[in-house]
């Protein structure tokens, strides 16, 4: 059994960590749709959002625009935190090794996915322009879903499987094997 308290820490720990790269990922993300919108260009809109830390970095981080960013990332690590704590406490046999891996991958990606899309719509309305085009063509969310299932697999699931290969095949130490598969 898992207890309440590793959750907790899940939680803490997904909206702790990403606390501190929600706003990097937000200056980012604002730029990409200011100029699709065609009303910055990449470097003015960093610039400003920038700007705005600097000179408010409270207004900033109780802003939607922050505080939505920060909600996909969170809610992305947390996912993927209490998959692996609840995981981590059932069966160890290798086929459920094999569900843990294909539940983590469903799980964040389905939450990240989600709260990415719901994001991007709010982003395309404050920061587009009133004369930008209302509907979204399919195949923009089959590349978005694409996106999200490679950022998925090689944030969550890939550096698993590098961190047991470095193990099995160079005799390294779990741990250590596992930190490194941290970098790929």
């Amino acid at each position: 059994y898992f207890s309440v308290k590793k959750i907790v820490g899940d939680v803490l720990v997904a909206c702790g960590v990403t606390l501190g790269v929600a706003p990097f990922m937000t200056v980012v993300d604002k730029a990409i749709v200011q100029r699709a919108a065609g009303t910055h260009s990449i470097l003015s809109s960093a610039g400003q959002s920038l700007q705005g830390m600097l000179r408010n970095p409270a207004a900033y981080v109780k802003s939607p625009m922050f505080l939505m960013m920060w909600g996909v990332y969170a809610a992305t690590y947390t996912t993927a935190n209490c998959i692996k704590t609840v995981c981590e406490h059932e069966s160890n046999s290798v086929s459920s090794k094999d569900q843990a891996k294909a539940g983590l991958f469903v799980g964040t990606t389905a939450v990240n996915s989600g709260t990415t899309l719901l994001k991007d719509r709010a982003y395309a309305t404050m920061f587009g322009t009133s004369g930008a085009a209302v509907k979204v063509p399919m195949v923009t969310y089959g590349l978005w879903g694409m996106r999200d299932c490679m950022v998925i697999g090689s944030s969550f699931v890939l550096p698993d499987l590098v961190g047991s290969a470095l193990h099995e095949r160079n005799n390294m130490e779990k741990a250590q094997a596992d930190r490194i598969a941290q970098f790929f």
